[in-house]
């Protein structure tokens, strides 16, 4: 049984997204931080940015998170835009099954992975393209690999449900190195 656990919005600005959503959908708090990614892989040419601007808020049990595409580049996040200020980017199933696996499982259907790099401690993530099926991307995150200190942002994800869960519309955006 698959189980989405996230849904992704690309945007231009990524406070200002995060803001509409408070307003219009009482969706947060968000929580602000900025991600360095290695390796970066684009329709198989190497590409690089500054750290990547994110933010994720809670409505339940479902996360959402915002990334801003970085501004004068090709990058996947720009490809889900079309000229918007905000679109979906990608869902995220939360799954300990082989990465390798997924990947070729994917591939095998036709949904080849377009973008993939390392993020924090040699964890591999990638964007495979369902975009013709779902109308969107979808993230695989090596997962087998988050234990220790590499899985702190999962903590960190417990405690913004948790935070979103009683919060009353106080401080709105806030920085994700608030919650430890």
């Amino acid at each position: 049984m698959t189980v989405v656990t996230q849904v992704c919005y690309a945007t231009r600005d990524v406070e200002a997204t995060a803001r509409e959503f408070v307003r219009i959908d009482r969706i947060g708090p968000f929580y602000f931080a900025e991600f360095p990614l290695a390796n970066l892989i684009l329709n198989g040419r190497p590409v690089s940015y500054e750290p990547i601007k994110v933010a994720f808020g809670y409505s339940g049990s479902l996360q959402y998170e915002l990334i801003e595409a970085p501004a004068g580049v090709e990058s996947c996040y720009s490809m889900a835009l079309e000229g918007r200020q905000e679109a979906l980017h990608h869902t995220y199933v939360s799954t300990d099954e082989d990465f390798d696996a997924i990947v070729a499982l994917h591939a095998e259907a036709g949904e080849e992975m377009i973008y993939h790099g390392i993020a924090g401690e040699d964890i591999r993530f990638g964007f495979v393209d369902a975009r013709k099926r779902l109308g969107h991307f979808l993230e695989l995150l090596e997962t087998r690999k988050m234990v220790g200190s590499a899985g702190i942002m999962f903590e960190k994800y417990t405690m913004m449900e948790a935070q979103a869960r009683c919060w009353q519309g106080e401080r709105p955006l806030r920085r994700l190195d608030e919650l430890f």
